[in-house]
């Protein structure tokens, strides 16, 4: 499916969450500073704001899945936000094209593959990150956005394997 950012972000996810209190997301990012204020602009147009927690790592899904450590970071964080009244129960993966991180960790240069290749890879490691959240965090439902290059570029709604665990 493809669709504006701003536009998935309003009729699909903001309705439901904007009315809650306390944050009940965990937005798990990049590092990558091309990024970092697109997403803060959408999710408070979104009247997200403070409905959020974000956790950055390197590469997103790719480094969680890279560094097992780092994924146990990730819990521990969602557990932490959990115990001081942060009713965390879904994860939304912003992964987004042309990562130096997937790069330099899975060896894929990013100029000599097509569109598709590039969301296969990242289809692969948000896979991987879901089916290992399975095992190790309970009621979390993660759902997972490949975004764009430039702004003007469509986002690809990523929704690989819903993961609502028990």
């Amino acid at each position: 499916m493809k669709t504006s950012f701003e536009q998935y972000v309003a009729t699909q996810l903001a309705p439901e969450l904007a009315a809650q209190e306390k944050p009940s997301i965990l937005l798990l990012t990049c590092i990558d500073y091309r990024y970092a204020h697109r997403i803060v602009d959408v999710m408070d147009r979104m009247d997200l704001n403070r409905k959020y927690d974000m956790f950055v790592l390197a590469g997103a899904a790719g480094g969680a899945t890279k560094h097992p450590e780092w994924r146990r970071t990730l819990v521990s964080h969602i557990e932490t936000a959990r115990s001081i009244d942060h009713p965390i129960n879904k994860l939304i993966i912003l992964n987004h094209r042309d990562c130096g991180a997937f790069k330099a960790f899975y060896g894929v240069d990013w100029e000599k593959i097509t569109p598709p290749e590039e969301e296969a890879e990242h289809v692969k490691r948000v896979s991987q990150l879901i089916s290992c959240l399975r095992d190790e965090v309970q009621n979390l439902t993660v759902e997972a956005w490949l975004l764009p290059r430039d702004e003007d570029d469509q986002l690809e709604v990523v929704t690989v394997v819903p993961c609502n665990t028990p």
